[in-house]
């Protein structure tokens, strides 16, 4: 069947998000024809975000985000530029030629506070296959993410209400 609408791509993805056994949750929001929240990995508390913008018609994105654990942001902070621009710089160059894309936000003093992941298809490239293969690059960028601070840094003290800092 080919998806020309955004409500086929809404009722398609529904399908195939609740046929896997996903929660899925409808958010609302003006500036999108559908945005649904669901876990990813299935029954994790991690969430993933699957949105259809009234402004790019046709376009599917997928989105997930981590912030930066307090531990790790206090010891950027402690960072002198050269090192922090290295570590940034292997991020970077590690997720450059990804299927998926990130952005980082650094305040203005060069600190990482947050990391959003985002895989963008569009109508004619909607099938379950690259859905899916969309939530599996998302998740697998955010767990590269969390390791490579903790690697650096250390394991953070996790809030328990909190599921994926860095």
């Amino acid at each position: 069947m080919e998806i020309t609408t955004a409500e086929q791509a809404k009722e398609i993805i529904k399908k195939w998000v609740e046929e896997n056994h996903h929660k899925l949750n409808e958010i609302k929001d003006e500036n999108s024809n559908f945005h649904f929240e669901i876990d990813y990995p299935l029954g994790s508390q991690k969430r993933q975000r699957i949105l259809q913008p009234k402004e790019y018609p046709g376009l599917i994105v997928l989105l997930n985000g981590v912030a930066v654990a307090k531990e790790h942001t206090e010891k950027l902070k402690e960072m002198n530029e050269n090192d922090k621009d290295a570590f940034y710089g292997e991020i970077r160059n590690t997720l450059l030629f990804q299927q998926n894309s990130y952005e980082m936000n650094i305040d203005d003093t060069g600190v990482a506070k947050a990391i959003q992941f985002s895989y963008e298809f569009y109508f004619d490239g909607l099938t379950k296959t690259k859905l899916f293969e969309g939530l599996l690059l998302n998740h697998r960028s955010l767990l590269y993410i969390v390791s490579k601070f903790n690697d650096e840094f250390g394991l953070p003290t996790m809030p328990k209400d909190e599921s994926a800092n860095a």
